[in-house]
């Protein structure tokens, strides 16, 4: 029998190195529960395997979805399902083996370099390989969207209450890739958006997309269905590219191509399409909410200590509630207090510190301002409030 038959620990042979039969055994059982949509039996069973890394990113996404409970729009269950599809690879699929042929694609395509360096160094090419499998947004793009990833996925794995939400994600096959401009965000949850492709601004659900846009505000992504309001959303955080790099995939009938010949010819380089925050509640990156939640003057010393392994993500998103409800945060950066507060940790935190009587129209005023799940949160506080009254 294979040492190693649990699907996701081809990309992680020493963790495998440290997993028993029992510990196997519960990561299958833990991986059923997700595929059926038990966030929270997914995250015990997760949890429970002393070789896991309960820092992971895997983990904080479980944690996340475990907290909202029921309280899980639409959109976020077609992103759970697009994000498993990623995950997915069990032998004899229809889904592991697109993800196999979209790994090697990416691989050779956009970053055959780190391979060729590899090599040349003697290293391991297996920690490219998870590399690019864990962070590449080419490699998601390629094998959610033009292999047929996630609709293979609905289709073949998603069972329970996850296949009972899959008609959003169905109606994201086909979705194209394109270059967009991130404009502004607006009072009502919506976020102006310039497609060039077809010469008009567009108002999206504005779950922080502005925080990924950069300086120059230029984006590549896919619009799809939010079932929210009949408005579109990105389907992942976008990622920034120079605004030529967008105007040329938006107005080429071949994206891909675009994008290969941006990167032989140095205009992007491929570290730009690694992202370590994978994100399935919102579209402001964790290291952002860092960021964004930190005195500047501290903020070499919080990034160093995040890198020596202390979890200053909480921290700092507790740090952006305490000004919400301070009144430090301006109304433009409702999408960062949403963020925020979707961290359970912090929610916490704050639900314990900064839910004071007297204060039930400043988190109303949030709560009116994002969507769900964030405005359920948020309201929880402003309810709070009235009840400490």
């Amino acid at each position: 029998m294979s040492r190693n038959p649990t699907p996701g620990f081809r990309r992680l042979p020493r963790v495998a190195d440290r997993m028993t039969a029992a510990h196997f055994d519960l990561v299958k059982q833990s991986l059923a529960a997700e595929r059926s949509g038990d966030a929270a039996r997914a995250l015990e069973l997760h949890s429970s395997v002393p070789a896991l890394n309960l820092r992971s990113r895997h983990h904080v996404l479980l944690a996340q979805l475990a907290a909202l409970g029921d309280h899980v729009p639409e959109w976020v269950w077609a992103r759970w399902m697009a994000y498993q599809a990623i995950r997915c690879e069990d032998p004899g699929s229809e889904t592991g083996q697109a993800q196999r042929l979209a790994l090697k694609y990416a691989i050779e395509t956009f970053h055959g370099d780190q391979l060729a360096d590899c090599h040349a160094d003697g290293g391991d090419p297996v920690r490219v390989v998870a590399w690019v499998a864990s962070e590449s947004w080419l490699f998601h793009q390629v094998l959610v969207h033009e292999l047929g990833g996630l609709e293979r996925f609905v289709d073949e794995l998603a069972t329970g209450r996850l296949a009972e939400h899959a008609e959003l994600a169905r109606s994201w096959v086909g979705a194209r890739l394109g270059g967009y401009q991130v404009g502004a965000s607006l009072p009502s949850g919506r976020l102006r958006v310039h497609d060039p492709a077809a010469g008009s601004w567009l108002e999206v659900l504005d779950l922080g997309a502005r925080s990924d846009a950069g300086d120059e505000g230029w984006v590549l992504g896919r619009l799809v269905p939010s079932a929210v309001d009949d408005l579109l959303m990105f389907d992942t955080p976008p990622i920034s590219v120079p605004e030529t790099v967008a105007r040329d995939v938006a107005e080429s009938p071949q994206p891909w191509m675009r994008i290969k010949e941006a990167l032989d010819e140095g205009r992007l380089v491929e570290r730009r399409f690694m992202r370590a925050d994978h994100e399935l509640v919102t579209d402001v990156l964790s290291i952002d909410l860092l960021r964004i939640g930190t005195a500047p003057t501290d903020l070499e010393r919080v990034t160093a200590q995040l890198r020596s392994g202390r979890d200053e993500i909480p921290r700092a998103a507790f740090r952006i509630l305490r000004r919400a409800a301070d009144g430090d945060m301006l109304q433009s950066d409702a999408s960062h207090v949403a963020a925020a507060v979707l961290q359970p940790r912090a929610r916490a935190d704050a639900r314990r510190m900064l839910v004071r009587e007297g204060q039930y129209d400043v988190w109303a005023r949030w709560a009116a301002l994002v969507h769900e799940p964030a405005r359920g949160l948020l309201l929880d506080f402003a309810e709070a409030c009235r009840a400490a009254g």
